[in-house]
């Protein structure tokens, strides 16, 4: 019978079940390991003569606890007044039902989001545990046509987490709401429109702060508003303003910066044809952008080549990534990138530098001493084998010193093609191997690397780091 009322469900509804289908899950999945084991134990015994067991008593489903089952039936009840499941449409929270601990007592609180007509049809059911039962608590609702997304965050450190809501209300439109829910009495503390947002503690004074990045459609420009939340329940704000003639928000990420400060990285688009980042740091109350110059610009970070910044080297601080070109052999152009970390005062240095070979997907940190006098280039020719050349740039008319190949392999015999000749394999992929075969040896030139170096030296590129070029 439970079976039966569980999957009775639409695939929505089910869906939106997920929270509670999970622990129903996991004791399925632990239950069938111990019954396994058990009957493994039970053969042996009853090979031997010495008891008897009905099996069949063994393979019943669990039962879901009481708590969860009380639970469900309250779900089903808003269900069956006409509610549908609503689920946040984006962010890390996107479960029709979810558990979260609101207050902070060790025991978690069931949300569920629904979407019925009539007024404020967007529902927020906030259920807590009484005597070992979901009761209601409270009631978040708003107007729009979806629950856009969904932060929880204990802003003002009192123990309780405030709600950041964000409303869908059309096309264009987004607002976004923090809600305070102590002794679950809901209270919207305050309220704006927003183009995108983020939660981090960027101040590290132990409590979390509200990022909101919106376009200004009357200026066609972005700023940044910081909120906080101080210990006795007011708001504070502080704003910023993005890069003049930065677009659609593509990234927003907090890192630290060289001096060990904690920035928010905003990337944009950049009048369609580039990327800029917009570094934001608190300083003493007040959201400044260490990055922009005096003509409103983050021109230290503006690039014609969309990658995203990264800690690349692992160090703990956030680099920018800025493309230049090296010398060409012909009419390809390609570009090194010099990996920027910043201070607090905006002023940056160059962390490392890599070639990276976006058609292939991977890429190497460059030594120092071949900055400034590398050129590269393609040779495809071989069915199955791409292949990329570093050379000794020698002059404008002069030639190219060539230094090592890197191959792509992924035809049939990619494996006895990596070792072919003086090949090395470097790396094995699922449908890819990647092999180096060097040209030149420090005999020949000091500055040389060897296969260690390239081995320890050469990464795989995944698509999050790169917009629209992977």
């Amino acid at each position: 019978m439970l079976c039966l009322a569980l999957f009775r469900r639409t695939a929505a509804g089910f869906r939106g079940f997920s929270a509670i289908f999970f622990f129903w899950r996991e004791a399925i999945f632990t239950r069938a390991k111990n019954i396994l084991l058990f009957i493994l134990s039970a053969a042996l015994l009853l090979c031997g003569g010495c008891m008897s067991m009905n099996i069949d008593s063994l393979l019943s489903l669990p039962q879901l606890s009481e708590e969860f089952l009380d639970l469900q039936n309250k779900i089903d009840d808003i269900i069956a007044s006409g509610a549908n499941y609503s689920a946040p449409t984006s962010g890390s929270y996107r479960q029709s039902v979810q558990m979260y601990d609101l207050n902070g007592d060790g025991q978690n609180e069931a949300l569920a989001f629904f979407n019925i007509t009539g007024e404020k049809p967007l529902k927020i059911y906030v259920f807590s545990m009484q005597a070992g039962h979901y009761e209601p608590a409270a009631l978040i609702e708003g107007d729009g046509s979806d629950i856009e997304s969904i932060s929880y965050s204990d802003m003002d450190g009192d123990g309780w987490t405030e709600m950041i809501v964000g409303w869908r209300m059309g096309s264009d439109i987004k607002m976004l709401n923090i809600y305070s829910l102590k002794s679950f009495v809901v209270s919207s503390i305050a309220a704006t429109d927003f183009t995108e947002y983020t939660t981090d503690d960027i101040d590290e004074n132990g409590k979390d702060e509200l990022l909101v990045i919106r376009k200004e459609s009357t200026t066609s420009s972005s700023t940044v508003t910081m909120y906080s939340l101080s210990e006795d329940g007011e708001m504070l704000t502080s704003e910023s303003r993005l890069s003049l003639g930065a677009e659609n928000i593509d990234k927003l990420i907090t890192g630290h910066l060289s001096d060990g400060k904690k920035a928010l990285f905003v990337e944009s688009a950049y009048s369609g044809t580039g990327l800029i980042t917009d570094i934001f740091l608190p300083r003493e109350g007040r959201l400044v952008n260490i990055s922009a110059d005096t003509s409103g610009v983050s021109t230290n970070t503006l690039r014609y080549y969309s990658v995203y910044c990264r800690d690349i080297n692992g160090d703990g601080v956030m680099d920018v990534p800025l493309p230049r070109e090296l010398p060409a052999q012909g009419d390809t152009n390609y570009r090194e990138l010099e990996w920027m970390s910043f201070s607090s005062e905006g002023t940056g240095e160059v962390t490392l530098t890599t070639y990276h070979n976006y058609s292939d997907r991977w890429y190497i940190v460059l030594p120092d001493s071949w900055v400034d006098c590398i050129t590269v280039r393609r040779e495809d020719s071989a069915g199955g084998e791409r292949v990329v050349v570093f050379s000794l740039w020698n002059g404008e008319d002069k030639p190219v010193t060539d230094l090592m190949r890197i191959y792509a392999l992924s035809g049939e015999n990619r494996g006895e093609a990596a070792t072919r000749g003086n090949r090395q394999l470097l790396k094995r992929e699922d449908e890819t191997n990647y092999a180096v075969q060097f040209l030149l040896g420090k005999e020949e030139w000091s500055s040389m690397i060897d296969f260690q170096y390239l081995r320890n030296n050469f990464y795989m590129i995944y698509s999050e780091w790169v917009t629209g070029l992977t």
